[in-house]
């Protein structure tokens, strides 16, 4: 499945570690899974038309803090497992703490990348209500998980994937932000990126992930 092949290159992708939909085995682990899904939701979430700064925002002291501490289960969980001592034992727990993380991450990183490049924008200010009123959109998920049709699986699949898109996708934007001013180099700099993804990509599916294997023992 070319689903799984993506995600193979940015996930461990251990059965044991996965989500189960539908009776299918999820082609990235419960936290990536987890990650990618709060990714995708948040900037669904906050992409309103008619604002000029489609995505991003700039988020108030409330509003960060709150996304803050929602990365943190996560990153305990991550590295108390490297440890040795995960703070969660099961898949779904580990699902719902990386997608608060992946929640809070876009929040963060796209307030980053506005106040890189713009300052702060009034007209896309997040204050504390606006966001604790988009954490409804994480329940999303919970329902595909809990409908047993096939169809649930594929879209939770698919879903994953557009996660890991955005979220890499926002990555490179907040360099982008920092360095480049000029619309028409922010685009170029942003498809050569993605040509060079894309091209990793495929030499990795074709040739082999041993990078990842490599450093598979740091996934726990």
């Amino acid at each position: 499945m070319v689903t799984g092949e993506l995600l193979g290159e940015i996930c461990h992708q251990l059965p044991a570690r996965c989500l189960v939909v539908a009776g299918v085995t999820m082609p990235a682990c419960a936290r990536c899974s987890g990650i990618y899904m709060g990714v995708l939701l948040a900037a669904a979430f906050y992409a309103v038309p008619g604002r000029r700064r489609l995505f991003l925002h700039y988020p108030s002291y409330g509003a960060a803090a709150l996304a803050a501490v929602a990365t943190v289960p996560c990153a305990a969980d991550m590295f108390l497992g490297m440890a040795g001592h995960p703070l969660f034992a099961g898949n779904g727990a580990r699902f719902v703490a990386s997608l608060f993380a992946g929640w809070g991450a876009w929040i963060l990183l796209a307030g980053a990348a506005t106040w890189l490049r713009w300052g702060v924008a009034s007209e896309r200010r997040l204050d504390f209500g606006h966001v604790v009123g988009s954490l409804a959109a994480l329940l999303v998920p919970g329902l595909l998980v809990a409908t047993p049709r096939p169809a649930a699986a594929r879209l939770f699949a698919a879903a994953t994937l557009a996660g890991a898109v955005t979220f890499y996708a926002l990555l490179n934007y907040v360099p982008l932000a920092l360095f480049l001013h000029k619309k028409r180099y922010r685009v170029a700099a942003g498809l050569a990126i993605l040509c060079g993804l894309v091209g990793l990509a495929v030499a990795e599916i074709r040739w082999g992930n041993a990078f990842f294997e490599r450093v598979e023992f740091i996934l726990p």
